[in-house]
């Protein structure tokens, strides 16, 4: 789901990242195709659209079945995917399903309604969900969310849900090879976690693998299906050793290597599967130039260390303000966590497509609407100089195309996201990374994960992806060109300023600008506590806190002073002491010393007041060497404990309640230090603990 253009003129390359996907119904992709069909890819022709901007191909399959639009076959039909090369410019569409003569599979396809210089023609349903590819020597089907591991059981699948199923041809399913030789064992492999696309080399031991080469099978991180490594991949092949270099793209389609077993296949076609899983960290993206794998840097594009994006004007106005915000999220966690110099613009564009204009431009989906199934695209551009006798590449531009509709979209700050909605910001933040030429990897828990599901929210990169980053970020400079990306650190990169149309608080979000670092409201027996801190302050007169029992009328509860002008890291609190039952919505506001207010940030706490009147204690501040325990439910303490601990978290004192001790605790034996503290009480009548309670010994 990416769309690629790479243009050899004058040494410019277009490339573009992979998208986000979201699950399409297996019943959705037949039910909506207006033909379906099983074939092979046996010829291809490459030509420009009417308008001259995009190069489609035109792939001719020969049908073997037909499963769907009987009257519609003929002995061939024509599948148009977006890319292809004219002359001396190419366009490779990534994950849009790029063809190769002799691919097979299944064609979900609906009719192409391009401006092409084509006859009757056609093309994938939802992009790469169309396509179901053939893996006939594993016996497999590779696809995003519905692969399978038997052809036949998938054929009778399809055959139910459509009522038909014609043979042209007889079944392609080829013989086994002659079992001519014991089969591979693969013993050991190192290392066991690696990176895809740096030229990683990985190691496997074992034996009977021939000593002619045949193939190393990873998991495809696009689709969860396995690929065979290109030939050139493998460094090394001998009858116990394979040494192959780790793969984030292949020679005539996309593939990168992810985390799973991997394969051996001799030359015979046996082969043996690892019984443990390959781990793959992450992928640094790669693009084919002149039959060779390369990759690109982040450089110094705009005088100013790094790359300005430009919100189109369908994304930046009043009525998408939570979206603006959510994009500043996302852009400042990437901003922060690695330190790439990424910055918005104060102006906007009216321009609502991808395109090769020299604007780094964030829209919504109103110029190139994105189909079923797809949430955003990333798409990369590259320019390359010559030095040495050959060619550094750098990335020139970035696009970011979103989808405005056919979804619910959830934009808010926090973190909780409706079950039936798709998470904004993490979608974002995922195209972001694609930007940051970071490939998917196999790990639905993580960012750049090739799908996400409505409930979801991945909003933080792990360890591995920010290893990843750091990567791409720390490649050595391009000996020509720009120079290379001036990285930001903190608290320079919290800074975000977009343009005034876009400039302010959202329904549910706060205003890019703001450097706020957190904001968030902690109940205790006190009341709630609420915390936020700041990295930088300008003019800064005061914050205001406000409260809500229902996210929609607010009402002022505190004010607290600002540091005025401050560079470095402040924090601050306020103890909200009569919360209301149930759910408290908070605000929280900053004014300028000119009166001008902006709404920082909203949090919520969750108040059980028949908990927050529970447990008191006196005397607080401890002043003596009794503490005195009011409970104002009729509870039973007897053989329940009293712990306190430090403001280390460390457990200082254990004392449990007897009958001599239900009301007060002895703390002379204890000999606490002056500081503060925390009191728990656990009851064992109702197996629930009361607190905590803060406590201060002057």
């Amino acid at each position: 789901m990416s769309r690629v253009l790479l243009l050899f003129l004058n040494g410019c390359l277009v490339f573009s990242a992979k998208a986000q996907l979201y699950w399409l119904p297996f019943e959705e992709l037949f039910d909506r195709s207006v033909m379906v069909v099983e074939g092979r890819v046996i010829s291809q022709q490459s030509f420009w659209d009417d308008a001259r901007q995009n190069i489609y191909t035109a792939n001719n399959v020969e049908v073997s079945r037909v499963y769907k639009g009987l009257s519609q076959v003929a002995a061939s039909v024509t599948v148009i995917t977006p890319g292809g090369i004219v002359d001396d410019q190419m366009q490779l569409v990534s994950e849009c399903v790029q063809h190769s003569i002799g691919d097979r599979g299944l064609f979900c396809l609906v009719p192409c309604l391009a401006d092409i210089p084509v006859g009757k023609a056609w093309e994938h349903y939802g992009w790469a969900h169309g396509f179901f590819a053939y893996q006939f020597e594993a016996n497999a089907v590779a696809h995003p969310f519905h692969a399978s591991t038997d052809i036949a059981a998938f054929r009778k699948r399809v055959e139910r849900l459509t009522g038909e199923a014609v043979i042209w041809k007889p079944d392609e399913l080829s013989p086994p090879f002659a079992k001519d030789r014991m089969p591979p064992s693969i013993s050991s492999f190192s290392p066991t976690s690696i990176s895809a696309g740096t030229g990683s080399v990985l190691t496997i031991n074992g034996s009977g693998f021939g000593t002619t080469p045949g193939t190393v099978r990873f998991l495809n991180s696009n689709t969860g299906s396995p690929f065979d490594v290109d030939a050139g991949d493998i460094s090394s092949w001998s009858d116990n050793l394979i040494q192959v270099v780790v793969p984030s793209t292949l020679l005539s389609s996309s593939a990168c290597a992810g985390t799973g077993p991997i394969t051996v296949v001799d030359a015979s076609n046996n082969s043996a599967t690892s019984a443990t899983n390959l781990e793959v960290t992450f992928g640094y993206t790669n693009f084919v130039f002149s039959g060779n794998k390369v990759g690109a840097k982040l450089v110094n594009n705009n005088s100013m260390g790094g790359m300005t994006f430009t919100f189109s004007t369908t994304l930046c106005n009043s009525s998408n303000q939570n979206a603006v915000n959510a994009v500043g999220r996302a852009l400042r966690e990437w901003r922060c966590v690695s330190g790439v110099n990424w910055r918005l613009s104060t102006s906007t564009t009216t321009a609502n497509s991808p395109a090769s204009d020299g604007i780094n431009i964030i829209t919504y989906d109103v110029g190139s609407p994105l189909p079923s199934g797809v949430l955003g695209v990333a798409t990369s551009y590259y320019s390359a100089c010559s030095h040495g006798g050959g060619f550094h590449w750098r990335v020139n531009e970035i696009d970011i195309n979103l989808r405005q509709s056919g979804v619910t979209w959830y934009f808010c700050d926090s973190p909780t996201v409706p079950s039936g909605s798709f998470d904004f910001q993490s979608v974002v933040f995922h195209e972001f990374g694609h930007g940051h030429q970071l490939q998917h990897i196999i790990d639905n828990t993580a960012v750049m994960h090739r799908s996400i599901g409505p409930g979801q929210a991945r909003r933080v990169l792990n360890a591995n992806e920010e290893s990843g980053a750091d990567y791409v970020l720390s490649l050595p400079p391009n000996p020509c060109g720009p120079g290379p990306m001036t990285l930001l650190s903190h608290p320079a990169c919290l800074g975000l300023t977009p343009p005034s149309a876009c400039n302010s608080a959202g329904s549910c979000t706060a205003p890019l600008p703001v450097e706020l670092i957190y904001f968030r409201a902690r109940p205790t027996l006190e009341g709630v506590v609420l915390s936020w801190e700041t990295a930088t302050e300008r003019e800064n007169d005061f914050f205001t806190v406000e409260r809500s029992a229902d996210a929609r009328h607010f009402e002022p509860i505190g004010r607290i002073r600002g540091a005025g002008n401050a560079a470095e890291r402040r924090k601050y609190e306020y103890l909200d002491p009569k919360p209301l039952p149930g759910l408290n919505y908070y605000r929280l506001w900053q004014t300028d010393y000119d009166g001008t207010s902006t709404l920082l940030s909203t949090t919520y706490a969750e108040v059980d007041a028949k908990e927050i009147e529970a447990l008191r204690v006196f005397p607080n501040p401890l002043t003596e060497d009794e503490l005195n325990l009011v409970i104002t439910e009729d509870i039973q303490l007897e053989g329940g404990l009293a712990l306190l601990f430090d403001a280390l978290g460390r457990e200082v004192m254990r004392q449990k309640l007897s009958s001599e001790h239900l009301r007060t605790i002895h703390l002379a034996p204890y000999r606490l230090p002056a500081g503060p503290y925390v009191l728990r009480v656990f009851v064992p009548e109702s197996l629930r603990w009361l607190g905590p309670v803060r406590l201060w010994k002057p």
